[in-house]
């Protein structure tokens, strides 16, 4: 971390700088049924070598006014999910250090989704190359919301207990739809020497602006009238995401395990997903073998037997099976710390849709294959 100023008195503004970047190659075995990280982005990768979804920069600013008031912000470089720039904002905001124990965030902020959200884009602070997508992909392309956010610390006997609340909205995009919610929730942790467990509630109102999903319910009025309503998503209640995640580690071994879901307000239109994965690893020295299995499973999105008009039955079953992303990942990964600040990671993932889904893969895979390998390697450092 490079400190900008000599600060000798509590009160001297200071700035701050700091960063991270992964620089990262994977491919998969397919060149027609391509591996997509997050299923609702863009960036794919098939046979040859590819950067596409494991490099990213970033850099933190940090302006602190007093030793209660500060500014942060940090700008992330990456392959944008869809059309964009490759540079954004990931968050900016005011912070206002109460107490010692109770901090409040005005502005835009990573949401605390996940055991990793505010270290989710610095790879070198997670074990992994990148964090089990059946879990991490459920929030699609975007992971902050602009508002307020309180974290209070207090200590329970030999542990700490956390809690966060939250309020604001999140925008959200991906090939054919914009998503905007309006969210609030709560999110409480415990953690002592080598244990962290956590948990996460999120709600909100939510409105989608989708072509596509407004003229297969056009189509649904006009074929199908009885059902139609089942299908409506304009403005959605009561939509979220649930997560809970628990996390050892001592000089030896890790343990990492999280289960995500998430809600989608009723709407036939739409499936809803739940998500798990758990990881252990084993530290020799300056090498860290580990072992991962991870399962998502997308659900609500069976044909509709009420529908009886053939056409409407037909469009309405593929756009539901579209959205089928069920899948298991089973992972073997080598991480190797050369520095404090710097390790190189290997990864081995068998990837294999389940339930006839096509999974994280750009179409169904190619006949009589079961399931993808993605091999990848990558660098990660912090400064």
């Amino acid at each position: 971390m490079l400190v900008i100023g000599l600060p000798t008195l509590a009160e001297q503004p200071v700035w701050q700088f700091n960063g991270f970047a992964s620089v990262g190659v994977a491919r998969s075995s397919f060149d027609d049924a391509r591996y997509r990280y997050v299923p609702t982005a863009d960036a794919e990768i098939g046979t040859a070598l590819s950067p596409r979804i494991d490099s990213l920069a970033g850099v933190q600013l940090r302006y602190e006014h007093s030793d209660t008031l500060h500014f942060t912000a940090q700008l992330l470089a990456r392959e944008a999910p869809v059309e964009g720039a490759p540079l954004i904002v990931n968050w900016a905001y005011l912070g206002w250090q109460a107490s010692d124990r109770t901090e409040i965030k005005l502005g835009r902020i990573m949401l605390p989704f996940f055991m990793f959200s505010d270290t989710r884009h610095v790879r070198y602070a997670q074990p992994w190359v990148r964090p089990p997508a059946e879990v991490y992909s459920l929030v699609g392309n975007n992971e902050n919301h602009e508002g307020a956010y309180l974290r209070n610390l207090m200590p329970v006997g030999a542990w700490t207990s956390v809690t966060e609340l939250f309020v604001g909205t999140r925008d959200d995009r991906n090939r054919n739809t914009a998503i905007s919610t309006v969210v609030y929730g709560l999110a409480l942790s415990a953690y002592d020497t080598h244990w962290t467990v956590r948990m996460m509630w999120l709600d909100g109102t939510t409105k989608i602006d989708s072509p596509l999903l407004g003229s297969v319910l056009t189509m649904l009025q006009q074929r199908a009238p009885d059902v139609a309503a089942d299908y409506a998503f304009e403005k959605l209640e009561h939509t979220g995401y649930h997560t809970l995640g628990v996390r050892y580690e001592d000089d030896l071994w890790l343990l990492l395990g999280e289960v995500a879901g998430t809600r989608t307000g009723g709407s036939r239109m739409l499936g809803e997903d739940l998500g798990a994965y758990l990881t252990v690893g084993r530290r020799f020295g300056a090498w860290q073998p580990y072992l991962g299995y991870a399962w998502r499973r997308s659900n609500g999105l069976d044909p509709d037997a009420r529908i009886t008009d053939p056409v409407a039955a037909r469009v309405t079953a593929q756009l539901l099976a579209a959205q089928n992303y069920s899948q298991d990942t089973a992972t073997l990964g080598l991480r190797w710390d050369l520095a404090l600040n710097f390790a190189l990671k290997a990864q081995f993932d068998r990837v294999t849709p389940r339930d006839g889904a096509r999974g994280s893969f750009t179409q169904a895979l190619p006949a009589g294959r079961r399931y993808s390998d993605v091999l990848s390697v990558a660098a990660n450092l912090i400064f």
